[in-house]
């Protein structure tokens, strides 16, 4: 991933964006698990709370779900 940020929006978001664009060509598929907050941060090179807020904003949204213990999953 591209790790280009533009400052017209917030990097949360644009992060999630990515994330929209990888399900929409199909290199995501339902029950998919995502990197860790900690993962995610480092290839991203942004701070792990940014990717805990893309994740979160996610899953109100019904995009992700969080099994604990288990990680982040692409929703069913």
């Amino acid at each position: 991933m591209e790790n280009e940020f533009q400052s017209s929006k917030p990097i949360y978001l644009q992060i999630a964006d990515r994330i929209y664009y990888r399900l929409i060509r199909s290199e995501l598929s339902p029950g998919d698990k995502l990197p860790s907050v900690r993962e995610m941060a480092v290839q991203m090179k942004v701070n792990p709370n940014t990717i805990q807020r893309t994740y979160s904003e996610m899953e109100r949204l019904g995009i992700v779900e969080t099994r604990r213990g288990q990680g982040t999953f692409i929703a069913e």
